[in-house]
């Protein structure tokens, strides 16, 4: 703590407060935790990542202070709740320290880059006109829309496994659209009739991804508008986001009973998918959500699902002493996991790290993870594979591609697109549960498609260009049909 209040003095009266106030918050209920010296080994380096970019003038997206953020909720916000008397003392400062470990190897490796950063200014500009960011907000919610509806239906399971390809297609521009109706509703872009419209597209977006009775996908395009609106506007609308977490604790406190009405045994898959029944489903749902938190079940609990520390404790108790170190297996898959699907269909599903740890450890067998697949985070990861030495590089790489994108968006105006690429890639980060393998992979699928969203405005340009010469010529009377042809017959 007075570590904290001595490096606030080096900032600004505004920054110096936001750090002290994040300090307070999260060092002081140590004493609360169920080991004091485990909780402050994880709350203490998750600080360091907000100094840094508080220090480097809050330059760029704080990607890494939301990051450590999540990080704090996935693992320690457990040693509040009393969840972990399984464990003894030892094993729980063990995994603290590894956690802290991990944090501070990351924020030294952004250093380097948010002190470069400080000194830019903006130079990257907006890709698109202002006039068409409202056609792109249509474009991107449309494909999203059909995308689901398509899905629901299964128009797309002739895909097979290729499938992904256009599901990361069709989510990173619905996220995209998200982001740029954030932008357009604090920029007054989208206003009248237009908001009416995009809302309600809005609406409709987040209700089809929810339809699988999973959360994360609505949360990623309600983020991805609320950042849209915050980078734009320099505010943040606190009521609006009070209002969705209400609605989201409600939907959490009922998704339980859901799946096991809904899901087929043992699988996250709907018995029946149809988008007629969409609305009698969320209806049954909400209402659920509502009854269990009027209840007081464990269901209804926010935070019950949201921990990997569980994960991490389980791989430190046993390895190596009863299970070997993976010795890589997890990172071998990602050369193959890079060649496209088209060129070697037998290629690793995206999500068989994570599959082969839960094989390992013996949370699944061969035939379970075919319909689900446990989160194990890239933390618990690179221990299994080597133990601390691969946390912590995996640490400094993780926090060097996040000082990148921070640099990155610093100097990118808020529709550039670099500041569409930090924004993708963020979403993707945020999600904890991710081995490095299906990080890197996802990440590389959603900056490709995000390069191909930013391309549309310019193929749009070159068309119009094309035709305008074309249609002055005919304005003019330099171009007449028929002297088009020399085989054109002639007059009378």
């Amino acid at each position: 703590m007075k570590l904290a209040l001595a490096l606030s003095r080096n900032l600004d009266p505004r920054r110096a407060f936001i750090l002290r106030a994040a300090a307070v918050g999260l060092l002081l209920p140590a004493v609360f935790a169920q080991n004091a010296i485990a909780y402050l080994c994880i709350a203490g380096p998750v600080v360091v990542p907000l100094f840094l970019w508080l220090r480097a003038g809050a330059a760029g997206m704080p990607i890494l202070p939301v990051i450590s953020g999540l990080y704090f909720i996935y693992y320690a916000v457990p040693m509040l709740r009393g969840e972990l008397t399984f464990y003894g003392s030892e094993s729980l400062v063990e995994a603290g320290a590894t956690v802290g470990a991990f944090l501070l190897a990351a924020s030294l490796a952004s250093w380097p880059f948010l002190s470069r950063a400080r000194a830019r200014r903006t130079s990257a500009r907006n890709f698109v006109p202002d006039r068409q960011i409202v056609r792109l907000v249509f474009i991107g919610l449309t494909a999203g829309i059909i995308y689901y509806l398509a899905l629901m239906s299964g128009s797309l399971n002739w895909l097979g496994p290729s499938i992904s390809l256009v599901r990361s297609l069709a989510l990173t521009l619905t996220s995209l659209a998200c982001y740029f109706l954030g932008c357009a509703r604090t920029s007054r872009l989208l206003v009248g009739g237009q908001w009416v419209a995009a809302l309600a597209g809005m609406i409709l977006l987040v209700i089809l991804s929810l339809s699988n009775l999973l959360l994360v996908g609505g949360i990623m395009n309600l983020l991805a508008a609320f950042l849209g609106y915050i980078i734009t506007g320099k505010r943040v609308p606190w009521f609006s986001m009070a209002m969705i977490c209400a609605i989201l604790a409600v939907l959490h406190a009922g998704k339980l009973q859901m799946r096991s009405t809904y899901w087929l045994p043992n699988s996250q898959f709907l018995e029946q998918s149809s988008a007629v029944e969409l609305p009698a489903m969320m209806v049954d749902w909400f209402t659920g959500g509502v009854d269990a938190l009027w209840s007081g079940g464990n269901e209804s609990d926010l935070l019950e699902r949201a921990t990997l520390l569980h994960m991490l404790l389980l791989v430190q108790r046993t390895t190596p002493d009863l299970v070997p170190y993976l010795g890589g297996d997890t990172y071998a898959l990602l050369p193959s996991m890079l060649v496209p699907r088209f060129v070697e269909p037998d290629k690793p599903q995206s999500q068989a790290g994570l599959n082969l740890l839960s094989i390992r450890y013996g949370l699944q067998t061969l035939e379970s993870t075919a319909n689900t697949t446990i989160g194990w985070g890239v933390v618990a990861e690179a221990y299994a594979n080597f133990g601390y030495i691969a946390v912590v590089i995996v640490g400094v790489f993780f926090g060097a591609l996040c000082g990148a994108l921070m640099r990155i968006s610093a100097a990118a105006a808020p529709l550039s697109v670099p500041m569409l690429v930090t924004i993708a890639a963020a979403l993707v980060l945020f999600n904890l549960e991710l081995d490095l393998s299906y990080l890197i992979i996802t990440l590389f699928q959603t900056v490709v498609s995000t390069v191909v969203f930013a391309s549309l405005p310019k193929l749009w340009t070159s068309r119009r260009r094309r035709a305008i010469p074309a249609e002055a010529m005919l304005l003019n009377g330099e171009f007449r049909p028929h002297e088009a042809s020399s085989n054109s017959p002639p007059n009378g």
